[in-house]
């Protein structure tokens, strides 16, 4: 049985890797269960006791769904020795971990990522986070897991888009290694799944808050994240990410940091993962991407992009709007030649 194990200043945790949904159902026993209603209907059996049932939306992922599951906990006695399980994707990750986080001073509970993304990354790293008016995760902390355990089995279950949105991480950290070249066809889902956490790992037992290193991280992001909001998230998490990638490497075409041979190289091997979403020209509007960048949380006044170069990623803080527009328009236009092309 495969594992990873991750150093934390707030408590070290593993990351486990089962053959079957039934070994993790051992596991959970009797214990109070959290669960994306979509997984809850498609893996009914599975859970035994009555678990607490959540719509998982960014919608949802509010203070307002935050009160639901608040309530839920205090309706069921659970105390501040309780242990939860929590059984999803990333949005229900991020809204069960900032409630455990906060309820009783923080409480126990372990992750069961069910969606490739949340496999191969937002699992690990110990962010929580929920959605204020139209501001995406601006409220959150940092609040690892006590275990985390991973079956890739729930994989077969997702559809053809949740399955590239969660190839859009694991490209992203080839990119950030410089080995997307090097992606075998062959590989199992778990290596890449385990591949992606090692990586992933590396960076943040250096720098678990966010400060520094783990910024290389948001690598995509800057862009990914407005056009999620500009297209009402339509657009989901990883695909947006390969996008932001796309326009983060116009830019440093652009700025002289990134060679032509380079840019389109990534371009030609990002394409295939993006190439089923359909794309209105409004959400590229790029005064409506800027007013959503500059209410991100990672924005402190000038809009600093995580930029990779012919040698390595940099933090680049961006002076010219022109440039950023110029390299939104220049992506969107290619994306669209491309596709018709093809």
């Amino acid at each position: 049985m495969r594992s990873l194990n991750i150093q934390s200043n707030s408590g070290n945790y593993e990351v486990k890797f089962y053959n079957t949904i039934s070994e993790i159902q051992k596991q959970i026993g009797e214990s109070i269960v959290i669960v994306d209603s979509n997984v809850y209907d498609l893996y009914k059996k599975y859970f035994k006791s009555n678990p607490i049932v959540f719509n998982c939306t960014e919608q949802s992922k509010t203070l307002d769904g935050a009160i639901v599951l608040f309530r839920e906990l205090i309706n069921r006695k659970v105390k501040s020795n309780g242990k939860l399980y929590v059984v999803g994707g990333g949005i229900l990750q991020d809204i069960a971990g900032f409630v455990c986080s906060t309820y009783c001073r923080g409480i126990e509970y372990h992750l069961v990522p069910t969606t490739l993304l949340s496999q191969c990354d937002s699992c690990i790293g110990g962010k929580t986070s929920i959605n204020f008016e139209s501001v995406k995760n601006i409220l959150g902390t940092f609040y690892p897991p006590s275990k985390i355990h991973i079956c890739t089995k729930f994989i077969n279950t997702l559809t053809d888009e949740d399955y590239l949105s969660g190839m859009g991480e694991i490209i992203k950290f080839n990119i950030l290694k410089d080995t997307l070249s090097n992606m075998q066809d062959d590989s199992s889902i778990e290596d890449l799944i385990l591949d992606a956490l090692s990586y992933k790992c590396s960076i943040i037992e250096i720098d678990e808050f966010d400060k520094k290193e783990r910024k290389f991280l948001n690598f995509g992001h800057t862009f990914g994240h407005a056009i999620e909001s500009t297209s009402k998230y339509i657009v989901p998490h990883g695909t947006g990410v390969l996008i932001g990638i796309l326009i983060a490497n116009k830019v440093s075409n652009i700025l002289g940091l990134l060679s032509s041979n380079k840019e389109s190289d990534i371009f030609d091997l990002i394409l295939p993962y993006i190439s089923h979403q359909p794309l209105q020209e409004e959400w590229f509007k790029f005064k409506d991407l800027l007013s959503v960048i500059k209410h991100d949380k990672k924005n402190t006044g000038t809009i600093n992009m995580v930029l990779i170069t012919n040698e390595q990623p940099l933090i680049v803080p961006i002076e010219s709007q022109k440039v950023l527009e110029q390299a939104v328009k220049n992506v969107y236009a290619s994306i669209r030649l491309r596709n018709k092309i093809s």
